[in-house]
C-alpha cells in the first residue's frame, strides 16, 4: 500500500507549474543566476547611496564605481517601480532621492 493510499495520511501537494518548469529545465544557469546577482548588487549600491541623501547621476557613478549610463539605466528602472523619485536640478543634473527615505 502506497502512502498516498493510506487512510487519514495528508493528500500529495501537487507541483506548482514554476516547480514543474525547473524540474524540467534544471533551473537557472550558472551564467543566468550571475547576471541577476550582478544587478541586485547594482540596485543594493544604488539604495545604500540614496538612503545617506539625495543624489545626482555623477554623484551616485563615483560612489558607486559604476558608469553613468548603468546608473541611469538602474534608476529608471527603481523609478519605474516607485522607489526612487527625482527632484530638482542641481548643476545640469537631476536629483535623485530614494522614495520614504
Amino acid at each position: 500500500m502506497s502512502p498516498e493510499a493510506t487512510p487519514g495520511a495528508a493528500p500529495a501537494k501537487a507541483k506548482r507549474p514554476i516547480e514543474i518548469l525547473r524540474d524540467r529545465q534544471g533551473g537557472m544557469s550558472k551564467e543566468l543566476k550571475d547576471y541577476f546577482n550582478a544587478q541586485q548588487a547594482i540596485y543594493k549600491a544604488l539604495r545604500a547611496a540614496l538612503k545617506e541623501g539625495p543624489r545626482t547621476v555623477p554623484q551616485l557613478a563615483a560612489e558607486c564605481k559604476l558608469p553613468p549610463p548603468t546608473v541611469m539605466w538602474h534608476l529608471m528602472a527603481l523609478r519605474r517601480y516607485g522607489e526612487v523619485v527625482d527632484g530638482p536640478e542641481q548643476d545640469g543634473y537631476l536629483v535623485y532621492f530614494l522614495k520614504g527615505a
